[in-house]
């Protein structure tokens, strides 16, 4: 058996590390003397260290390592690795996206321009009325992926097809990423039915945003100048109509997203 400081030595895991690990029951020694309370490792032991330091720069929690070690089944482990993985392709994803807005950023400065100045063109049209079929909930916007396959979920229960793009409605006032009132939908043509109503907001103004779905903010302060600008208001909720996105399978530099906002002058 290994001591604590020669199991330390050999793992590369601080001693001070190894007693948490007991003390939370993740790794616990193979051995504790009752007269000194000492802490004994078995050589075999070194293998699950190695595991614990895999799944730790793979971002495993403690918890979700504990549970790997409990089961000692590969193919519940091979599920939370690709889980993790795809969880690492999004960030990666992520981090390109803001990587290519810095550089853009960088060669607006270098033309002595304004980083914040977006150039979306600005209209006021009639909102032509549509029956949508909708769910509206309180969710976080994590949850959008899930309000919408519940909405696919129902469509197809009720035998509705879409009729026109997909889209959502902002009923707060205040945005709050954790719980927010939104009404997710698509536009259909039956007229009656479960879930089924008329969006009907009247005047608005629009633009049409290029872009992925995490980047409006840019959108939305541009109309809102817009609407103080004009001498409008705000009189109802603002409405996202996504063209192109998802389930087209293009890049989401390539998403189309028109947003209304309902006015009144």
């Amino acid at each position: 058996m290994l001591t604590i400081g020669e199991f330390s030595r050999l793992s590369r895991v601080s001693a001070k590390t190894l007693r948490y690990y007991d003390q939370i029951g993740l790794l616990k020694p193979g051995y504790v003397s009752q007269e000194s309370g000492y802490r004994y490792y078995e050589v075999s032991q070194l293998r699950d260290m190695l595991l614990i330091s895999r799944l730790k720069q793979y971002q495993f929690s403690l918890p979700e390592i504990a549970a790997v070690l409990a089961k000692k089944d590969n193919n519940y482990l091979a599920g939370l690795i690709n889980d993790k993985k795809n969880q690492l392709i999004s960030q990666i994803v992520y981090q390109q996206h803001i990587l290519l807005q810095m550089e853009q950023d960088i060669k607006k400065i270098e033309r002595c321009e304004n980083i914040m100045q977006s150039n979306y063109l600005i209209k006021t049209v009639e909102f032509q009325p549509r029956n949508i079929f909708s769910l509206r909930q309180k969710m976080g916007i994590q949850e959008f992926d899930r309000a919408f396959g519940e909405l696919c979920g129902r469509m197809e229960k009720c035998h509705i097809r879409p009729f026109g793009p997909f889209l959502s409605v902002y009923y707060d006032e205040e945005f709050n990423h954790e719980c927010t009132d939104i009404e997710v939908g698509v536009i259909v043509s039956e007229e009656n039915g479960d879930n089924i109503r008329k969006l009907d907001p009247g005047l608005c103004c629009f633009t049409t945003h290029i872009g992925p779905y995490d980047d409006f903010t840019s959108c939305y302060t541009a109309l809102v100048e817009w609407i103080e600008r004009e001498g409008h208001t705000i009189s109802g909720p603002p409405i996202e109509l996504y063209i192109k996105g998802e389930e087209d399978d293009i890049d989401p530099n390539e998403y189309v997203t028109e947003v209304y906002f309902p006015i009144k002058r």
